[in-house]
């Protein structure tokens, strides 16, 4: 008896070993744009105090390439990169490829592969994490409401260009820096896609599901999926991020509090399942400048400039920076 509960008593130590270490390598994130949207343009000094205060770890930004596979503000990225650096704060660059249009398959992946190596030559020093394009399930579904689940959802055509462009581009990136590691994003219940990066042979290594409060529990979803979280790990034996999530539409139309209450409420249950490796907040700031063209995309921040050009905080601020305080 006396061996047994030796036994347990150590098998529950390393349990409990592996779970914290879980947690101290957790990614705790937040999106933001200082490269591309005049609401991050002229406030770095602001965003790196909101960082540091919230207690994050990373942060998600959006990166143009040129057709050289080089940012298009190089010189203000690789600032970007360095005061990251400074701060501890990983960046996690979603990287828009070019230069890719009037290209058959075999220049395509020839021009992106070059893209790739290029980037790496560049930047590999500064980076350890890297997406390569955005929601691209979005981008080659047909249109409509479609699940996403099945391979009639999908362009063939729109697809064969952009996961070659993409295959190539990490193919590239990882001939160069090896231990870099490849996150591509999914939406919703969008998960053919990611069978589709698998039949295209594309070398990733972690999940970034975007995931809204409209769509439903993450973690109890309706069948067949379940618990999504458990229901990826097993099927596709990656590594699982949140990298986009928050109340849809922000407050657009819903109260601080009731984006404050989705938060705080969803996080823990997801944490629970002891599955995903990273949370991103969309996003630090609202963006009231793309109101008129993306009525619904304007107020998802934490941080909002009232009318006095002062910078608030909505209540989802203080509820998440509380989260990350309690499994940090």
């Amino acid at each position: 008896m006396k061996k047994i509960i030796v036994t347990v008593s150590l098998y529950l130590t390393f349990v409990s070993a592996n779970a914290q270490k879980a947690v101290n390598n957790f990614y705790w994130g937040i999106n933001g744009h200082p490269l591309t949207q005049a609401a991050y343009a002229n406030n770095w000094d602001d965003q790196f105090n909101r960082i540091n205060d919230l207690g994050l770890n990373s942060y998600r930004f959006d990166v143009l390439l040129n057709s050289s596979g080089i940012a298009k503000k190089d010189d203000l990225f690789k600032k970007l990169l360095k005061r990251l650096k400074v701060n501890n704060i990983t960046p996690l660059t979603v990287l828009s490829l070019s230069g890719l249009k009037g290209l058959d398959s075999a220049g395509i992946y020839q021009t992106s592969f070059s893209q790739g190596v290029n980037f790496g030559k560049a930047y590999g020093n500064l980076i350890s994490v890297v997406e390569v394009n955005n929601e691209v399930d979005n981008k080659i579904m047909y249109r409509g409401d479609r699940p996403g689940t099945k391979p009639s959802d999908y362009d063939p055509e729109k697809t064969t260009r952009i996961l070659t462009g993409i295959k190539g581009f990490v193919d590239g990136l990882k001939n160069t820096v090896p231990a870099v590691k490849v996150t591509l994003s999914v939406s919703y219940t969008h998960f053919y896609y990611l069978t589709l990066l698998e039949n295209y042979g594309v070398n990733y290594d972690i999940i970034g599901c975007h995931w809204y409060s409209s769509m439903g529990d993450i973690t109890n979803f309706r069948p067949p999926f379940g618990n999504i979280l458990a229901f990826l790990t097993k099927k596709f034996n990656k590594t699982i991020w949140l990298t986009e999530f928050n109340q849809s539409k922000g407050t657009t139309i819903a109260s601080f509090a009731k984006q404050n209450d989705y938060i705080t409420t969803a996080i823990p249950k997801i944490m629970a399942q002891n599955i995903v490796g990273g949370i991103f907040i969309y996003e630090l700031y609202d963006q009231p400048l793309i109101r008129a063209q993306y009525p619904f995309e304007a107020c998802f921040g934490l941080l909002q400039t009232n009318n006095f050009g002062e910078v608030i905080q909505k209540d989802a601020y203080q509820g998440y920076k509380g989260i990350i305080q309690k499994y940090k």
